[in-house]
């Protein structure tokens, strides 16, 4: 019989002190704390702009990390296209990274113009967000 370790969730000023060193530092703690926040949520759901004024739904969630240098599992999904499903490992920081730049609004947002870059070319070069 094995019995499952169940850790305590850290609290906000814990992860703050956790991932600010990976995630631009305490000058921009008002972003990793709404980042942070979604990350405890697991998934959202957002809107990516095209030319044209349409745009393409999408969920993002992930798994499987808690601390900054810990891999977590994403999956990324197009619901009302006949698109495959994109799975993929990042840093848990990484993801945050992304995720500071999400609106206060919650859902509908869109991810920056390196996450597109990085999943759909593999760039890892830095694309100026517009």
């Amino acid at each position: 019989m094995s019995l499952a370790l169940s850790l305590p969730i850290p609290s906000e000023a814990a992860q703050l002190a956790l991932f600010a060193p990976y995630c631009g530092g305490r000058s921009r703690e008002a972003d990793l704390k709404r980042a942070l926040r979604l990350v405890a949520k697991g998934s959202l759901k957002g809107r990516r702009p095209l030319e044209g004024g349409r745009a393409h739904s999408f969920t993002l969630s992930w798994q499987g990390a808690s601390s900054p240098l810990e891999m977590c599992t994403c999956q990324l999904g197009f619901p009302d296209i006949q698109a495959p499903k994109y799975t993929f490992d990042v840093s848990m920081h990484q993801l945050v990274e992304w995720l500071m730049t999400w609106p206060d609004l919650g859902d509908q947002g869109d991810l920056p113009n390196h996450f597109w870059s990085w999943l759909l070319l593999g760039s890892e070069e830095q694309v100026d967000d517009a």
